[in-house]
């Protein structure tokens, strides 16, 4: 790596980071080589690590050119996760371009390649992308207030909205059967009767936890449900806000952007937004689920989507968040039971403690189910809609 286009700090991070994550053959080929195959113009200058997602590996590169700055995002895609990364970046495209059509949005824009591609795919087999740098904005693990909760819902609400008209052919799946309960629940079941790392005697309670729930596997009825085009992973930490005002700006992380379920979305973002804690967080006692947060969630979602939500969408509103946190706590525990294949760790309970984290928030939840129900009964019928039972 040229280091001269690196401030030695910066450099020293993303070494730091390489080594945590096994990217030493990235830092050998020179990450800021890959953006010069991107239709940019400037001398990369900085280039640090930025974010904590699970999946891809994620960087903020700064460019120079004729003594103007430019910040853009740079970003491996993990293609043992997503397995067709042309098929992915053409469905990111495709709802990027879809999206800077709308009147007054702003969205993520992705920056072409050289080669006319919206990726670039080093001599190594990764697959990289650039994007613009959004500025003056804030990504949160858990909201600080309700507005922020309420905003991030209406993002995403209206996400799902400005989609209903995009046009050609639908969507591939990324990830198939990423929302599968049911198929998650199986998996589960495989990987506790193979027992490869030999991990099951360390979660014995968990285990039984998710063996007595597999009834919601099939709550949603998503087969009778419309299929439209859905974010698929709306954690709070995927929607940016105004650094100042707290107003939604966008959704962001669009990979796993699919035909789906919408309850699968809201569900998602009551499941990381209305808890306190972040799904790393080590202390249960603090894993809770916040009713006022719920109902502000609720709020923001359905100001957004309450135009073209049907009412069998409208009665799932109330158990989308536990089937959810459900799929991510069996996901999680499946993940440690199988040796960490899927999910990012720094130790090696780290899968393990999440899975709690969940299960925990999803005892909460059960506890203020009848609330939950009420809540949307007050929020989605004043407005004419009627709920099925």
């Amino acid at each position: 790596m040229n280091v001269n286009f690196l401030q030695n700090s910066s450099l020293q991070g993303l070494f730091k980071f390489a080594k945590q994550i096994g990217l030493d053959n990235f830092c050998d080929k020179s990450l800021v080589e890959n953006i010069s195959y991107f239709s940019v113009d400037g001398k990369c200058i900085n280039l640090v690590s930025n974010g904590n997602g699970n999946v891809n590996d994620t960087f903020v590169a700064t460019l120079e050119n004729r003594g103007s700055l430019g910040k853009y995002t740079l970003q491996r895609i993990n293609h043992l996760v997503f397995t067709n990364p042309p098929q992915l970046m053409e469905n990111f495209s495709r709802v990027s371009r879809h999206l800077q059509a709308k009147p007054g949005r702003r969205c993520l824009r992705v920056i072409p390649a050289k080669d006319g591609q919206f990726f670039h795919l080093d001599e190594d087999g990764n697959y990289w992308r650039l994007m613009e740098y959004i500025e003056q904005v804030k990504c949160l693990e858990v909201p600080q207030n309700r507005k922020q909760a309420y905003e991030a819902a209406f993002t995403f609400g209206q996400f799902q909205a400005d989609l209903l008209d995009l046009p050609g052919a639908r969507l591939i799946e990324t990830i198939p059967d990423f929302h599968n309960t049911k198929k998650r629940f199986e998996t589960f079941s495989e990987s506790l009767r193979e027992n490869s790392h030999n991990r099951a005697k360390e979660a014995i309670e968990w285990i039984d936890f998710v063996r007595k729930r597999e009834p919601l596997c099939e709550i949603l009825k998503v087969e009778e449900l419309p299929v439209r085009v859905v974010h698929n992973d709306t954690k709070l930490n995927n929607v940016l806000l105004d650094a100042d005002s707290d107003k939604g700006v966008c959704a962001i992380d669009l990979d796993t952007v699919m035909p789906g379920c919408v309850l699968h979305d809201f569900g998602d973002l009551v499941r990381t937004a209305a808890c306190p804690v972040s799904e790393d967080e080590m202390d249960l006692t603090k894993v809770t689920f916040l009713t006022d947060t719920y109902k502000a969630i609720l709020d923001g979602y359905y100001q957004s989507t309450h135009q073209f939500l049907e009412d069998n969408e409208i009665a799932g509103l109330a158990k989308a968040p536990l089937v959810i946190t459900f799929e991510l706590g069996v996901r999680f525990l499946t993940d440690y039971l199988t040796g960490d294949t899927y999910f990012k760790v720094n130790y090696p309970e780290h899968n393990l403690n999440r899975a709690k984290v969940q299960f925990q928030l999803l005892r909460s939840m059960e506890e203020h189910q009848r609330l939950m129900e009420e809540t949307v009964a007050s929020v989605c019928q004043p407005r004419g809609r009627l709920l099925t039972t």
